[in-house]
Formats: structure tokens, sequence, C-alpha cells
């Protein structure tokens, strides 16, 4: 509390000398008065105080709710409202600034202290959780960068040698060799294409949801087209049914997320199955959720790998030499978080796998039965 800084925004001249007085005598040093918003601003800017106090209702074209606003957003001090009666819209007004406290009016100098004192504390323990995650962001970003540089090597490696291979006067290179060498080139760099891809979505779903804008969508109709190319393309040598009850089930989902969750999905029961073996993605409403289950007859799950699964970079033991980058599966696990879902996973080596995810309906999801 020592030497804490407060500035008084109060247009009642004979109010605000009160309460500087009251502050005082608390402890605490008062470094101006302002009577407009206006003003406020200008020593908020010039003086930055610890603790900003404002009455909502100020004389002039913006109140004590247009500067709690702009402290918040600008300046990131806490606020603390002085106010007698106002009306709700105003007041709902003033919710939506995240205030650290209300004095009411009148007020005695044990309310003020003791609401400044509340304000202060949950400011810095506000401050230090953010620090905190900031400094696990940063190590998390180290950690994820440098198994990215790793990843990277053995692909970039490839690429290099087999342009030195192509370029070597002294290496015989036939029309066979060279479109394997070409080959190689182009799948190493796939692979690089396809790790980096990941990481940036990766990046964005775990810290910038505002990337996240769900819609109403028909998720039947959304898994049909997403089946689609995969039906129809000539080198696939699995058979994708698609079982769905009923006909049309609405719900609140980001489009561009969910893609990414059953491509992950999707593309993992067909990579990991061999040819000609059937994937099946079965849909159903259950209770007040929406309900998918990704089903394949493929490799299956190492039992002491399941407690892994989710985690970046992390892939079975047992999947050989098939590519992989090892965030998919974290990819899909966070775009369910983000709908405030769940994901569960049923497993069993050289048998096969079961993905289901479950995602809340909003309560007016439309409902179409039958069809």
């Amino acid at each position: 509390m020592v030497n804490k800084r407060i500035l008084v925004v109060e247009d009642e001249i004979l109010v605000a000398r009160e309460i500087e007085g009251s502050l005082h005598k608390i402890g605490y040093c008062v470094v101006g008065i302002a009577a407009s918003a206006e003003t406020a601003l200008e020593q908020i800017a010039e003086l930055q105080p610890d603790l900003v106090l404002v009455d909502i209702v100020l004389k002039g074209e913006q109140d004590g709710v247009y500067v709690a606003q702009q402290v918040r957003d600008r300046f990131h001090i806490p606020v603390v409202y002085l106010t007698a009666y106002v009306d709700d819209l105003t007041l709902e007004r003033a919710k939506l600034t995240s205030p650290f406290g209300y004095i009411l009016k009148p007020f005695g100098q044990h309310d003020l202290r003791a609401t400044i004192e509340i304000a202060l504390a949950q400011y810095q323990a506000g401050l230090a959780e953010k620090s905190t995650i900031i400094e696990d962001t940063n190590s998390r970003s180290f950690e994820y960068l440098s198994i990215l540089s790793h990843e990277l090597r053995n692909p970039l490696s490839a690429i290099q040698l087999s342009i030195a291979m192509l370029e070597d006067s002294h290496y015989v290179v036939d029309e066979a060799k060279k479109q394997q060498l070409l080959y190689r080139i182009q799948s190493s760099a796939d692979c690089m294409n396809q790790l980096i891809e990941d990481v940036l979505t990766m990046g964005q779903t775990n810290y910038d949801t505002t990337l996240f804008n769900p819609e109403m969508t028909d998720v039947v109709e959304f898994c049909q087209t997403l089946l689609e190319p995969l039906r129809w393309n000539p080198d696939e040598q699995h058979p994708i049914t698609f079982s769905h009850n009923p006909s049309c089930i609405y719900a609140n989902v980001d489009q561009k997320l969910l893609w990414h969750l059953f491509n992950n999905l999707i593309g993992n029961a067909i990579k990991y199955s061999p040819e000609v073996n059937p994937i099946l993605l079965r849909l159903y409403r259950r209770d007040e959720a929406v309900c998918f289950e990704i089903q394949d007859q493929g490799v299956g799950i190492l039992p002491e790998d399941l407690k892994y699964l989710f985690q970046p970079f992390r892939r079975g033991r047992n999947v050989g030499k098939l590519p992989g980058t090892g965030l998919g599966l974290a990819i899909a696990k966070r775009v369910v978080e983000l709908h405030n879902g769940k994901i569960t996973v049923d497993s069993q080596v050289g048998r096969g796998t079961t993905f289901t995810v479950n995602l809340p309906l909003p309560i007016d999801a439309k409902i179409t039965q039958g069809g």
C-alpha cells in the first residue's frame, strides 16, 4: 500500500478534495484530480498512476465508463468506480470494462481503504498469473522450436543429398535413378511443408482464440462434403463408409477448425490401415451432444503410448517409417477443447482404433429426424 499513486476522476471538486484527504490519511499518494474524461486521460498518460478512482457520472460528452474503458485498453491500470445511483444501461456498460471494484456514495474511509487494497491485490495477482503464463508459453515455444528444428533436419538433409547426387558429374544417374531422387526431393519438401503448416495451426489454436469463429452448421452435410474428394480419389484404396442419424444435425462449430479435426483423424485412419481395409465415420446425436466416431482396422496404438497420444510431437512406437509430424492429434484435441467438447480413443494393437468426439449441441439446435 505504501506510496501507491492514485488519480481521482471526480467533477464535484468538494467531493474530490474529500476523497483526496481520505486517501492521504490511509497512506496513499494522490497524483492528480481530473474533472472531465479528456483531462483524466491526459493526466493518466503523463502520470501513470497505480490506480484510478473514477466517478461513473461526469459532466461533458464522455462519462466515467468511457474513461475506464480507455484505461483498460490503453494503459492497463486498475480502475475502481465511484458511483451513486446510475441507470441500468450505464451500469451494464460499466460492468463490461472489468473494473476492480465499486465504491457506493456516500462512503466511509474504511470502505475506501478496503476496496482499494483489494483492487490492488487482485491486480498484482493478475500480473503474477500473466507472468507465469508468459514464461510457460515462452518455454513451450522454445521447446516446440527445438523439436521443429530437429524434425526439419531429416527431410532437409534428404533434399540436399539428392541435389548433390544430381549435380555430381562423377555420379552416373540414369532416368530411373533421376526420377527416384526427384521423388525423394518432392516428398521431403511435402513433409517439411506439412510440418510447418501443423506447427502454425497448433500455435494459432493454442494462443489466438480470436480465430475461433463458430457458426450454425449442418454437420451431416459438412461430413459428406469433406468425404467426397476421398471417395472419388482413384488412388485411394480404402473404402469409406459414412452413417448418420438423424438426417440433419445442426451444431455451432468452427468449420475451418472442424476440417482440421477430421482431416487429421480420417487421414490417420487411412495412413495406419492396410489398403482396402474400410474406414467408418459414424455421426449421431446423444443426449445434448453430437457424436463422431472414426474407426479403422489398422495397426492400433500400443497401450503404453495412449497416455502421450495427444501431446505434440509424440508418435506411436509401432508406426514404423510411415510419415507424420506428431502434431495431428494435438491439433485435434485443441480443436475439440475450443468447442468445449471431449475426445476419447479406444484401440487394440493389430485390430484398429476408434476415436470418439463429442461436441455439445446448442439448446435450440434444429434436429430433423428420419431421411
